[in-house]
């Protein structure tokens, strides 16, 4: 991703960053259900 900012390619960085906040949103939805899976126990 640096060498794209640096060699000002936009586009790619733009992808990165939207792949970025993909991966981030699936692992935060992977540890909601795990949390649930998990802390059955747990009120709400």
């Amino acid at each position: 991703m640096v060498e794209a900012q640096a060699k000002m390619q936009t586009e790619k960085v733009i992808a990165y960053m939207v792949i970025a906040g993909l991966i981030g949103f699936l692992i935060d939805t992977l540890m909601v259900l795990a949390e649930k899976f998990l802390l059955r126990w747990r009120a709400t």
